[in-house]
């Protein structure tokens, strides 16, 4: 046995474990890259894979995973032309292209468990002048 005092160990669960944490300071660097790797993915199946017609313009925004790495909440906007009809049928076609946004994600990348995906809608994406300057009355 050695005669060096032991150091206690740390916890395997912290406070406030349960919930969705936004400080970045606590967060281990392995967690920020899986992170900000899911967000590339999806923003990459959003902008080519999905060919549901209620999904085009749909941007990814944010995507936040659960601390224990079990659920991704994933940020969205509408484009100006949903705007009327609200976020319920855009949300409904997210739910339906759930499955295949997560198989794809374990195609992509080298995943012991992919994560649950909740979408939410952060509001409406701004609408962008094609013309240029000269459109301003």
């Amino acid at each position: 046995m050695s005669s060096k005092p032991r150091r206690p160990r740390a916890s395997h669960r912290r406070a406030g474990a349960d919930s969705f944490s936004s400080e970045e300071a606590t967060i281990p660097a392995r967690h920020l890259r899986l992170q900000s790797t899911l967000f590339e993915e999806v923003s990459l199946l959003f902008r080519g894979e999905l060919s549901d017609p209620l999904l085009e313009g749909v941007a990814v925004t944010t995507l936040e995973l659960s601390p224990d790495g079990r659920q991704a909440r994933i940020g969205f906007t509408l484009p100006p032309e949903r705007q009327e009809s609200g976020p319920a049928p855009v949300e409904e076609a997210l739910e339906r292209a759930t499955g295949y946004i997560r198989s794809q994600l374990a195609l992509g990348l080298n995943l012991k468990r992919v994560p649950h995906l909740r979408f939410i809608c952060v509001g409406v994406a701004p609408h962008l002048a094609s013309g240029g300057e000269g459109d301003e009355p």
